[in-house]
């Protein structure tokens, strides 16, 4: 996905340099995020493309976009202030599912709406929607931190729902880092209109050390924090004392490690308050 259009010898050295890397940064103390980072860097400095997922991230986003109509019809036939929310939360969690490149996990964007249906119509292995959905209606600042370029579709869906009762701030990446939103994504999607946009970084999920000091200020002035992905997943496990139960993590489990990890099933998906 990364080198697809480069000639053999540009792929053999990006080969080279990236299992340089491995052999001396592969630890059980360095994090997948931080390898990923050094081998984004990697990539750039060799190919010079600074977005070389931007056609298939381009190719998910368009089939996200033709879903949004039905998806806003779905939730605004719901009866109820908690069952809207409730089914929000979901359509907002399907949406994870549209990453590529995780190591068990391979969307079908030929069957998407089906994929996307299924999962709304499933409860999470793990769910703490109830809570969640608590916290939402006593919160006066949301902060929503953003995960891949196509999902910030179905974020939408939430993201109208959350500004009924709070003031919400949302964090793509700097940007372009692999599949994942940047400001692009936000601008297509229609969500920057009475928002304010905070630009975290280019570091996969939040990594604090990486973070910018906008995102570190909205993040701790805000009561109730949206994370997306096993990227947060991963990365807000090394802050504890920055989640303090206030994280509502939305994402779904695509490989064995994280599945491990969190105690749910390959292929399933988590609501869960961190």
């Amino acid at each position: 996905m990364f080198c697809v259009n480069e000639d053999d010898e540009t792929k053999r050295r990006v080969i080279r340099e990236v299992c340089n890397l491995f052999s001396k940064r592969l630890t059980g103390e360095c994090t997948t995020v931080e390898l990923a980072y050094e081998r984004n860097r990697i990539v750039e400095s060799i190919t010079g493309d600074k977005d070389p997922m931007r056609e298939l991230k381009k190719i998910s986003f368009d089939a996200a976009l033709k879903m949004y109509p039905k998806l806003k019809q779905y939730v605004d036939g719901v009866i109820g202030e908690k069952k809207r929310l409730k089914t929000a939360l979901r359509i907002a969690l399907s949406g994870n599912s549209l990453e590529f490149g995780a190591q068990d996990h391979e969307p079908n964007i030929d069957k998407l709406e089906d994929e996307i249906f299924n999962a709304i119509s499933t409860a999470p292995h793990i769910d703490d929607s109830s809570r969640v959905i608590e916290r939402i209606m006593k919160a006066k600042k949301i902060l929503y931190v953003t995960d891949n370029a196509a999902e910030v579709v179905f974020d939408k869906i939430l993201i109208e729902e959350l500004d009924k009762y709070a003031q919400v701030s949302i964090a793509p990446l700097s940007r372009p880092v692999q599949d994942d939103a940047s400001m692009e994504e936000i601008r297509k999607a229609g969500i920057i209109k009475g928002h304010k946009i905070i630009p975290r970084g280019d570091s996969i999920g939040v990594w604090f050390d990486k973070v910018t000091k906008d995102f570190q200020k909205i993040w701790d002035e805000s009561e109730l924090v949206f994370a997306k992905g096993m990227g947060c997943y991963e990365t807000l496990s090394e802050y504890p004392e920055k989640t303090a139960g206030k994280v509502a993590l939305l994402m779904k489990v695509k490989c064995v490690p994280v599945s491990r990890d969190v105690k749910a099933p390959l292929g399933s998906t988590v609501i869960k308050l961190i």
